[in-house]
């Protein structure tokens, strides 16, 4: 894990929108074709930003939930409300930028617009990320199954946060 993990995603709307991607992407494939709304990429954001969470989220089991993480590590919740606020201009970059390159469609509909995952099964070549990043790739993978698995009600709950 990098030093300056915050400080490079805050950085790098790219990065942040190839996450959104496999976040996307899992969300998908666990909740049966649906496309995850945009809360869900808001909160995703402030969990990456967090290098102690990262570390914690991408180690875990896709049948894990975010319950877990909560048992196991309550100290990860403090401070992820002013995280996923802080996050929000970055998060939206993220999601113009993926929209803009054809990563993501932003469809509409009733409530927060919802944004799927475009493409086959992996980025194409030009946007897979470099081995430095896996971390960030398998948590964004997980936190897509994990949000999937509940309501967004619950993972409030769970997590402590508003909107």
């Amino acid at each position: 894990m990098r030093d300056d993990h915050e400080e490079l995603l805050a950085r790098n709307p790219a990065l942040l929108s190839r996450c959104f991607w496999h976040l996307a992407r899992k969300y998908g494939e666990t909740a049966g074709g649906q496309a995850p709304s945009l809360p869900i990429f808001l909160v995703g954001a402030g969990l990456l930003f967090h290098r102690d969470t990262l570390d914690k989220v991408h180690r875990m089991n896709f049948d894990s939930r975010f319950l877990k993480v909560v048992a196991e590590r309550p100290d990860l919740l403090g401070g992820l409300q002013s995280r996923v606020e802080g996050a929000f201009g970055a998060s939206l970059l993220a999601l113009q930028l993926g929209v803009a390159s054809e990563l993501l469609q932003r469809d509409g509909g009733r409530g927060f617009p919802t944004f799927r995952a475009l493409g086959g099964a992996d980025l194409p070549v030009s946007l897979r990320e470099p081995s430095g990043s896996g971390e960030m790739i398998a948590a964004a993978k997980r936190l897509g199954a994990w949000f999937a698995l509940d309501p967004f009600e619950v993972i409030q709950r769970q997590l402590v946060i508003e909107f």
